[in-house]
């Protein structure tokens, strides 16, 4: 009897993952009560509450008292079952610095024969944990991540904390999540915010203001770096010259309708650092737009040396960020985690700077 309950168990928790994996149950759905499942399966409510037990013990499922049980997160696919393929999340995709650094994983994990497996956030914490649901569903060895407003409360950390303990590494690029102990490769953004501030400071320039990025960590640690700089060469701070944007509400910032706010907040800057290149071109149009010129009026520097920043477009001196190099590091470490469960790496890389034409120099 007892091995014909065990069996019986164990044909309904196969049922129940399956239809997990297969998105019949999604993330948050509510699965038949124990009686209903009882009822269909002809199964006693000991051996359904026993099925629901070791879910809710994986923590696949999570009971919620006087309401039910709901899918918590998707079971993961078996560590020795290799699938050869590897998911890839980022933020954004087909512009700007991500094609050089999808390029850069591509190029070593298709070397090894891998395959890669897509998902897109555009910053937002529901579309990652839709990414994550669906590439642990379908199946991954392992994952390489842009994490989704890294520098907030890490809203998907029940996968990540799931996918850890079936030793399916993640590796995470650019940003990393608060106390993250795993693997990650990012350029060292405190020293970059802190070089590009100098550049302005050695050209004279002693109103630094700057525009940052609140919800993602590089944005953090750029503002970090402005900081320190200001204060090793005893310049005055200027608190309102300093403005912060979250992803959702920076097309607001930029477009015209907050002008005289910016022009105010930035009147007694000289110099002003930029979150990245995007931002630099909206606050050069946003100048343009009010006749203040760059850079005889108002001199600029930024962050990822794209495109944006070459000499025939916006002439930008700005941080250089290596993306297929990122890309290509990321992969590498992620193949060295999934030869060794055990292994970590935490890559911090030296930044340089570009220098170009968008700062005048105040010294001569």
């Amino acid at each position: 009897m007892k091995t014909k309950e065990q069996s019986k168990h164990t044909i309904l928790s196969s049922w129940l993952r399956e239809n997990i994996a297969n998105n019949t149950f999604r993330v948050g759905d509510k699965i038949p009560s124990e009686n209903e499942l009882a009822n269909t399966f002809h199964f006693s409510r000991q051996t359904v509450r026993q099925a629901i037990g070791d879910l809710v013990a994986e923590g696949i499922l999570a009971r919620e008292q006087g309401s039910g049980t709901y899918v918590s997160i998707p079971p993961v696919k078996p560590a020795q079952d290799k699938t050869m393929r590897i998911g890839v999340i980022t933020t954004y995709l087909d512009d700007y610095i991500f094609p050089s650094i999808i390029h850069g994983i591509e190029e070593v994990l298709t070397a090894e024969g891998y395959t890669m497996a897509l998902g897109i956030t555009h910053n937002k914490q529901a579309d990652e944990e839709n990414c994550l649901q669906k590439l642990i569903a379908s199946g991954v060895d392992g994952l390489i991540v842009e994490g989704t407003k890294s520098a907030l409360y890490n809203a998907n950390e029940a996968f990540y904390t799931r996918l850890k303990e079936k030793n399916i590494p993640t590796v995470f690029i650019n940003g990393y999540y608060h106390n993250y102990n795993g693997s990650y490769i990012v350029l060292d953004d405190r020293k970059a915010g802190e070089m590009i501030t100098d550049n302005l400071i050695d050209n004279g320039h002693k109103g630094i203001g700057g525009i940052f990025k609140s919800d993602d960590i590089q944005g953090l640690r750029r503002f970090e770096g402005m900081q320190l700089s200001i204060k090793k060469h005893k310049q005055p701070v200027i608190d309102e010259a300093y403005l912060w944007y979250t992803t959702e509400d920076f097309k607001y910032l930029i477009n015209g309708g907050m002008d005289k706010m910016i022009l105010e907040r930035l009147e007694k800057t000289s110099g002003i650092v930029c979150y990245n290149d995007q931002v630099a071109v909206a606050l050069i149009n946003l100048f343009k737009r009010n006749d203040i010129r760059i850079p005889e009026d108002k001199s600029l520097v930024s962050f990822d040396n794209s495109f944006l920043a070459k000499e025939m477009v916006y002439n930008l001196t700005s941080v250089v960020y290596p993306s297929k190099k990122v890309g290509k590091k990321a992969a590498q470490l992620l193949l060295q985690c999934l030869n060794n469960p055990l292994y970590t790496e935490q890559v911090k890389l030296d930044p340089s700077v570009k220098i170009r034409g968008s700062v005048t120099n105040l010294n001569s």
